[in-house]
């Protein structure tokens, strides 16, 4: 009992790692702020729990701003990317809405398409460069091409990412409590989960 409650023990590493989630949580809000931000924030943030799954942590702030200020340009670029491709998805949504022409069908399966390329990368392009130096082209087509050749592993991280977002539309009750989470554990945790699938994928390459 002496050496499960001790420092060396299991609940000690677990409570640390809790404590260390919920700083890396807020580091992640903090920096979001200025929301062009985000994707070095998302990168940083993915730096750290990749390098905590693998026992190589050296300190979650110093590792998170190193991160930051490491990846900045490139994740702001590809960021600014993803939202103004998102911007024209949402357009073309609306304009869904409005269309009443031919090939209806043909058009929505299109954006169906597009909108499942877009999540892929939207959530495993910033883990890719947070582990991988490479140009942003090539960081997108590496980061597609992992998604193809890894699906079951893809899947598992699409319903870490998505699915709390998904249950907050559900009731009052589970929005105000992913609010809550989000705010003191919920990215880190769901990017934490994540590394883990993340690294058994990316220690082929």
């Amino acid at each position: 009992m002496k050496h499960f409650l001790s420092m060396e023990g299991p609940v000690y590493r677990i409570l640390t790692r809790f404590v260390e989630l919920i700083v890396l949580n807020g580091l992640f809000l903090l920096f979001c702020i200025p929301i062009f931000t985000i994707g070095a924030s998302t990168t940083a943030l993915y730096s750290v729990t990749l390098k905590m799954v693998r026992n190589e942590e050296s300190g979650v702030y110093s590792g998170f701003v190193q991160a930051f200020k490491k990846n900045f340009k490139q994740s702001t670029s590809i960021w600014i990317l993803l939202m103004f491709a998102g911007l024209i998805l949402y357009l073309d949504y609306l304009y869904l809405g409005l269309y009443e022409g031919d090939f209806t069908l043909l058009i929505i399966l299109s954006l169906f398409f597009f909108t499942c390329i877009y999540l892929l990368l939207t959530i495993l392009i910033f883990p890719y460069v947070a582990r991988f130096k490479n140009t942003i082209r090539e960081s997108v087509v590496n980061a597609m091409k992992i998604a193809i050749t890894n699906p079951f592993q893809t899947i598992s991280v699409l319903i870490f990412s998505i699915g709390p977002v998904l249950l907050i539309f559900f009731s009052p009750y589970l929005f105000l409590l992913a609010l809550y989470l989000s705010i003191f554990l919920g990215f880190s945790l769901v990017a934490y989960l994540n590394s883990f699938l993340l690294r058994n994928i990316y220690e082929k390459y």
